[in-house]
Parts: structure tokens; C-alpha cells; sequence
């Protein structure tokens, strides 16, 4: 069997064709790297306190964290987002979520925020604070991983009440009245009030309240009293004498003698507090119950002149002065009558 060798212009067009088929491959080749080359973008990444510089074909920050295999937690935060379009030199951050609790409307929860105050992570947890809120930390205040955030809700509201007002009871001196005696002048009458209140509440409980405005409806009548000062003079008849008195008091009374038996040692210097010399028929009193130098009739006792006063003697009680110390110690403790004598 013979080969038949091609030679002439058949050699010449295989070699053409040849070179038409490598030029083609060629050039696709070459196109295809100018695409992948034109296509590919220098980005830079900063998560997990680590940064990172490449360049990428991806076309988002999606596929970009997908290609360092960056994966997102609830709560996480990227910037730019998601679907951002990859752009030359194109900075993206992922910013981790942490939990922070929050105390507010009576309830505590836990939130994953990556916000860096606390008005922002309130904004990013939906929860609406007004002005007059108590929030703790401050809005401005730094948030850290297990921050715990409180936010009081300030209400008000104002309320109208009617009040009931007491009268009060005015006394004046009468001199036509006798001594004791009183005379009702003017019946009280009560008066009634309108009164509009601030009523604050700290998350529905109230915790203060105050008067905003007032008026009255019907004016308040106070009662008036007279009281008599005029001494009616009377005669009490004993076995010493008729007596002229203008007032009687019950009183309890004691008896002491003006010695260190009943003084003691230091106190016994045998004078009154008005400066006369102590015995009897002088007699101690509590000078805002009966005044000093007043002229009295003593039951049991006779005439007698308060002008000393007691460290014990407070209010009703009397202390009468003996010459000696069994008849101050055989007197005991007595209720008598003290006549107030006309002077």
C-alpha cells in the first residue's frame, strides 16, 4: 500500500487553519484574564479585632463574608450592608452583638445590640422614652458587655377634688362675762374647697402629688367664743374666818419642811424662791398654773402665799411649808380646794 505524502498548497492550508484555531484560543484566553483581571476589586475587612485585605471577584459584602467563611450571629452588625454592591477599595466591618439587660415597664430582658450608648440601644430595642423618664446610666453613657440599663417611665395626669374645710374656733376676752364662764358668740361653719392636683407616677405607681391650682366654693366660717375675765367675788365661810375668794381649784397637795430632812443639805437655805424666809403659810406652786405672790385659802391648811416654786411642782399640784419635819411627813398627799382670794 502506497502513502500519499500532501504536500504543496494542501500542506500550506493545513498550516493556515492551524494558525487560525491557536490565534482563536489565544484570544479567548487573553480576553478571559482581562475580564477576571477588569472584575477583580481590593476590599478590606475588620471583624473579630483582625483586619484583612484582598482582591475579589464577589460582586456583594454577602458573598465577600462568605468567602472568608464570616459568619453572622443574632444581632450582629455590618456596614456597609449586606447587598452593598463591591467597589474599589471598599471598607466593610462587622460589628458583634453583645447582651445588655434592659429594666423597663416592670420587666427585665436580655438584648443582643452592637449600639455603642445607651440612647442607642434603647432606639434599637424599640423602647420609647419621653423626657421626663428617669434612665440609668445617662443616654450618653458608654455601653459594656452586661451593661444593665433601667428605664422609669414619668406619668402624670391632673385630678380635681372638693375638700371639706374645718373651721377653726376664734376666742376673744369677754369682761361682762364672769370668770370661767363661756358664750358661744358665732356658730363654725365648714367651708369647701376646689383643688386641682399633679398626680406623678414612676412606671404606674403613684409617687407624688401636688397642688396645681385652687378655689373655694363656699368660704370657710370660724366659730367665736367669748370667754370671761370678770371676777365674781364669793364668801366662804370656815372655822377661821369668812374668806372673799373670786376662783377654786382642785389641787393635789404635799407638804415639806424647809430643813435638809426634806431639802437636802445643800438645798435647805430656809428661803423661798421669792426671797422670803420659808415656814408656814408659805406655799410652792407651778407659777404658770397660779401666779406668784397670789393670797390663797388652802383647805385643811388655812391662809396661805404662793411664793415658791419646785422642781416637782408642775401644773394642779401645791406644796405646803411646815415648822417642823413629823408635821410635813405626817401630811402625806392630799386633793384639797385652793381658793384664789380677792385681792
Amino acid at each position: 500500500m502506497k502513502v500519499k505524502v500532501i504536500t504543496g498548497r494542501w500542506e500550506k492550508r493545513f498550516r493556515d487553519y492551524l494558525y487560525i484555531g491557536l490565534g482563536s484560543v489565544i484570544g479567548v484566553a487573553l480576553l478571559g484574564f482581562v475580564f477576571y483581571m477588569t472584575a477583580l476589586r481590593t476590599v478590606s475587612l475588620q471583624v473579630d479585632g483582625h483586619s484583612y485585605q484582598w482582591r475579589t471577584i464577589n460582586s456583594d459584602v454577602t458573598h465577600v463574608l462568605k468567602e472568608k467563611k464570616i459568619f453572622l450571629n443574632t444581632g450582629d452588625t455590618v456596614r456597609p450592608s449586606l447587598k452593598t454592591a463591591i467597589t474599589e477599595n471598599l471598607k466593610i466591618q462587622v460589628f458583634r452583638a453583645f447582651t445588655v439587660k434592659i429594666r423597663a415597664n416592670g420587666q427585665t430582658k436580655e438584648f443582643n445590640t452592637t449600639a455603642e450608648t445607651v440612647k442607642k440601644v434603647l432606639a434599637s430595642a424599640k423602647i420609647t422614652i419621653d423626657k421626663d423618664d428617669k434612665i440609668s446610666p445617662s443616654l450618653n453613657t458608654v455601653v459594656v458587655p452586661g451593661q444593665k440599663i433601667k428605664v422609669v417611665k414619668i406619668d402624670s395626669k391632673l385630678v380635681t377634688k372638693q375638700i371639706t374645710v374645718k373651721p377653726s374656733t376664734e376666742y376673744y376676752k369677754d369682761k361682762d362675762l364672769e370668770r370661767g364662764a363661756e358664750k358661744v358668740v358665732r356658730q363654725g361653719q365648714s367651708g369647701l374647697v376646689e383643688r386641682q392636683e399633679k398626680v406623678v407616677y414612676e412606671d404606674g405607681k403613684e409617687v407624688d402629688r401636688y397642688k396645681v391650682a385652687e378655689k373655694t366654693i363656699q368660704p370657710v366660717v370660724n366659730a367665736v367664743i367669748a370667754r370671761g375675765i370678770r371676777n365674781v367675788v364669793r364668801t366662804l365661810t370656815t372655822s377661821r374666818g369668812a374668806f372673799r375668794y373670786i376662783e377654786v381649784k382642785s389641787m393635789v397637795a404635799t407638804a415639806y419642811y424647809p430643813g435638809p430632812e426634806s431639802c437636802g443639805k445643800y438645798a435647805a437655805i430656809g428661803q423661798t424662791y421669792t426671797g422670803k424666809k420659808a415656814g408656814f403659810g408659805l406655799v410652792a406652786v407651778d407659777p404658770r398654773f397660779i401666779k406668784l405672790g397670789t393670797i390663797l385659802y388652802i383647805e385643811g391648811y388655812g391662809r396661805a402665799e404662793a411664793a415658791d416654786i419646785g422642781g416637782a411642782i408642775k401644773g394642779n399640784r401645791i406644796d405646803l411649808c411646815y415648822e417642823t419635819y413629823r408635821e410635813a411627813a405626817m401630811y402625806g398627799t392630799k386633793n384639797v380646794k385652793v381658793y384664789i382670794l380677792e385681792e
